[in-house]
């Protein structure tokens, strides 16, 4: 089973496979966490989750094309290019950076976004009908994956899978949960399910861990940069 990125160096593979264990040391958390706790704030978005919707739609009538996932980021190619069906992404915000011609497409969101400082990373996942995204395991402790259901497929089944533990989306309704456990989608339907996906810095480290995290997240950032994820990503 492919959990990780097939096709990075092996210095990243060391390093990435090192970080990973050594904030498991120190953090421990079920598979699917509790937003209301974690993140409270997830009740705006659900309140005003048609508003979301309706940007989405406005703005895929604008787009000439929504780059795949592994069109971003070639490193994800395991598990988006992996079985011929689309997997495109939207991003609004990576790791801290604001998209500013992404963003022009969509303010109504960028404005709803904007009051979360800890949401360090926005995007909106296209899953194509008939998708299968393999399982994997998430690099980066340092952040919580929240998603929010904007549409889900009416007939057959589209779900998701932490940790062998299955949920089911619902529009409107959001989901958090580690990606560092093994994660898979299954989209076994004719129809495309999107949704908004958050990364959210996680709070309440210890003192030395925060210290660790704040540094490996700008490296993090400095890898954005070089991957030139920005003009990769930009949407015409």
């Amino acid at each position: 089973m492919g959990q990780y990125q097939n096709n990075r160096n092996i210095f990243f593979i060391k390093f990435r496979d090192w970080n990973l264990k050594f904030y498991n040391k120190f953090i421990s958390n079920p598979p699917y966490l509790d937003a209301d706790k974690v993140f409270p704030e997830h009740k705006i978005l659900e309140n005003n989750w048609t508003l979301i919707r309706d940007e989405i739609n406005k703005m895929v009538t604008k787009t000439n094309s929504l780059p795949k996932f592994h069109d971003v980021d070639d490193g994800q190619a395991f598990i988006s290019n992996n079985d011929g069906k689309a997997w495109n992404m939207f991003l609004v915000k990576t790791y801290g950076f604001w998209h500013k011609q992404n963003s022009k497409l969509c303010p109504k969101i960028v404005d709803l976004f904007k009051p979360f400082k800890d949401v360090s990373s926005i995007s909106i996942s296209f899953l194509s009908p008939g998708k299968h995204i393999p399982p994997h395991k998430g690099p980066y402790k340092g952040i919580l994956r929240y998603q929010l259901a904007i549409s889900v497929p009416k007939n057959g089944n589209c779900q998701l899978f932490v940790d062998n533990k299955t949920y089911s989306w619902t529009e409107g309704k959001g989901v958090m949960f580690d990606d560092t456990y093994v994660h898979e989608v299954r989209n076994e339907t004719d129809e495309t399910r999107i949704a908004v996906l958050l990364d959210l810095r996680r709070k309440n480290l210890p003192i030395f861990l925060k210290v660790y995290d704040f540094i490996f997240f700008k490296i993090i950032q400095l890898l954005v940069v070089l991957n030139r994820t920005m003009k990769k990503s930009t949407v015409s």
